[in-house]
């Protein structure tokens, strides 16, 4: 009997130590990249979050792994600053019809027609649809938060947007446009800086610069803006945008928050059927969302600018 329990001791004993030993073997794989305010990053997180992006945009598949990594972390720390913000005024983990319009959006892109072959295509990635759910609600209320904080700021002219749109009311122009918006700390290194993203252009290609150096949201699409209505650009823009041809990029343009840079990668003419309603409400729209953007990159960096980041 005594056989017996000695046998069921070790037993246990050696089942507890290799079980220890897998925990402490498997921490010793767990390193500390990054420390915001309180809350501690490691290389685990910016895994998950580089086989998050590598999900949503397959585009990033073409650029080189160490530049997504890069990308990955810059994209988990700005997640982690707006999080420590929002929760000074939301409760997170709450119902959100907004949500659930981002979330079908973003399957949608990609060929897929359900929540649940969402879930499935996660799955099949070792990816968890709830841990993505959170992540796509700190980018949504971060954007509700913008817009309480900033819209009575918003200047909208309609009678400006009406005009544009008399002016052609049977032609649709339009640019397929990609963008790449860098900050600076002095104006004095504007053009320096700008040099350098050229030079990265020129030897990387627009969209592995967008990765390197773009602080616009549009970076995790590879800065894409798709086709946009001529008339909803601002004079500005659209005199940049008539000086270079297919291929081509804008000189640096300056906008609230930062230096833009524009690529102009198709243009089309539609002749069309214009309804002044429904034409205005699109410009509306656009308008008020580069607005916000530009709002949203303001905040951004003034909140980063107050929290204590520590890399290790």
């Amino acid at each position: 009997m005594k056989k017996i329990i000695n046998k069921k001791i070790f037993f246990y004993s050696s089942v507890w130590f290799l079980f220890f030993f897998l925990i402490i073997a498997n921490a010793s794989n767990v390193k500390i990249i990054a420390k915001i305010d309180n809350d501690i990053i490691t290389n685990i997180d910016i895994q998950n979050e580089y086989s998050y992006l590598l999900a949503l945009n397959k585009s990033l598949k073409d650029i080189q792994k160490e530049q997504v990594l890069d990308f990955a972390k810059q994209s988990i720390f700005r997640e982690k600053i707006k999080k420590q913000e929002i929760l000074k005024y939301y409760e997170l983990n709450q119902k959100n019809e907004i949500i659930d319009m981002s979330i079908k959006n973003i399957y949608n892109n990609l060929g897929l027609n359900s929540e649940d072959e969402f879930i499935k295509y996660l799955k099949n990635l070792n990816l968890n649809f709830d841990k993505i759910y959170k992540k796509i609600e700190i980018e949504t209320v971060w954007n509700q938060l913008v817009y309480q904080k900033y819209k009575d700021k918003l200047v909208i002219n309609k009678e400006n947007l009406k005009n544009k749109i008399k002016i052609s009311p049977q032609k649709k122009e339009s640019y397929y446009l990609h963008e790449l918006v860098f900050d600076f700390k002095e104006k004095k290194e504007i053009n320096a800086k700008y040099q350098t993203i050229i030079k990265s252009i020129n030897d990387l290609g627009f969209e592995k610069t967008v990765i390197e150096y773009s602080i616009s949201d549009t970076k995790n699409n590879l800065g894409l803006l798709g086709w946009i209505d001529k008339k909803a650009l601002s004079e500005k823009i659209k005199n940049e945008l008539i000086k270079i041809n297919l291929g081509e990029m804008t000189r640096p343009i300056p906008i609230p928050g930062g230096i833009l840079i524009l690529k102009l990668s198709d243009k089309k003419v539609e002749n069309v059927d214009m309804d002044m309603g429904l034409e205005l409400e699109k410009l509306i729209k656009y308008e008020t969302n580069n607005q916000l953007n530009s709002y949203s990159t303001i905040y951004f960096n003034k909140v980063k600018s107050q929290i204590s980041i520590n890399e290790y």
